[in-house]
């Protein structure tokens, strides 16, 4: 079976016009995202839309800190509750992290509540709960987002919580920009990953070696898949090989998933030339 190709839009960019534009360019699946908040929306309303669609849910998705903001939690909550309505999506985004304190430091506080969130998530047959590699600055000692940021936060967090419903989802940007091969980071966490982003990005090395990467010139350029450094084929042929079952859904590069429809059609068409 084929990986599903997909969308990640943002909730407030949906409705019945995009939802079928999406599906005019050839989007097999599609991720829901909110930002901190899920605010009033209504999720029934929402889902009964995308049904008609005809677009498979892979994710619901709310980004921001947990373990700081009591909206982002209760975020998370209710997605996890009402999941079903939107077929058997994963409820997917950041770890959170105790405000300017180091991975080790947040631990405690992150297993508090995501043990509480798992707890929901058997309860509501919720099919699993994801956390997102980005970063947004954050490094090991310090940071104001996420704590599942690389391998040794991984498997810190998986030693605490070992539960069948917990995984990352990922993408090969974030292995870019802090100078890890996405490939063997992949083969390391396969099991682990069920959802992926499709965004890439890009290394100017001959930037990076004149000014620096904390210059006031960027070195490293967020790209769409097939436009970065990442392999795509060899990541595919990974995915496949180890029985992935989930799909890869583009995620935009600026503000709007609906701006540059053109590039995101060549990399949508680049990904289906890299699955089997």
């Amino acid at each position: 079976m084929s990986i599903a190709l997909g969308a990640l839009v943002s909730a407030h960019e949906l409705d019945k016009e995009t939802l079928k534009l999406l599906k005019k360019l050839g989007f097999e699946t599609l991720s829901i995202s909110f930002w901190e908040t899920l605010g009033e929306i209504d999720l029934d309303a929402l889902a009964a839309e995308v049904h008609t669609s005809g677009l498979e849910v892979a994710a619901l998705s709310i980004w921001g800190n947990p373990l700081q903001k009591e909206e982002t939690a209760e975020g998370w909550k209710r997605l996890i509750s009402g999941a079903s309505r939107f077929g058997d999506p994963f409820v997917t985004g950041f770890a959170g992290r105790v405000p300017g304190s180091s991975v080790e430091d947040s631990l405690e506080s992150w297993k508090a509540l995501f043990s509480e969130l798992l707890d929901l998530a058997h309860q509501n047959n919720c099919k699993g709960l994801l956390m997102e590699n980005c970063r947004l600055g954050d490094t090991w000692k310090q940071g104001k987002w996420n704590i599942a940021i690389n391998d040794d936060a991984f498997n810190l967090l998986f030693s605490m919580l070992a539960d069948e419903r917990l995984g990352l989802e990922w993408e090969p940007c974030h292995q870019v920009e802090a100078f890890v091969d996405p490939v063997a980071q992949l083969s390391r966490w396969l099991d682990r990953i069920k959802h992926i982003h499709g965004k890439d990005a890009r290394v100017d090395w001959e930037a990076l070696k004149t000014f620096g990467l904390f210059a006031k010139r960027k070195a490293i350029h967020t790209t769409l898949p097939g436009m970065g450094d990442t392999d795509w084929h060899a990541l595919c042929s990974l995915l496949e090989e180890g029985g992935y079952q989930g799909s890869i859904d583009l995620e935009t590069t600026g503000s709007s998933f609906f701006e540059d429809l053109e590039g995101k059609g060549k990399a949508l068409s680049y990904l289906k030339a890299c699955r089997h």
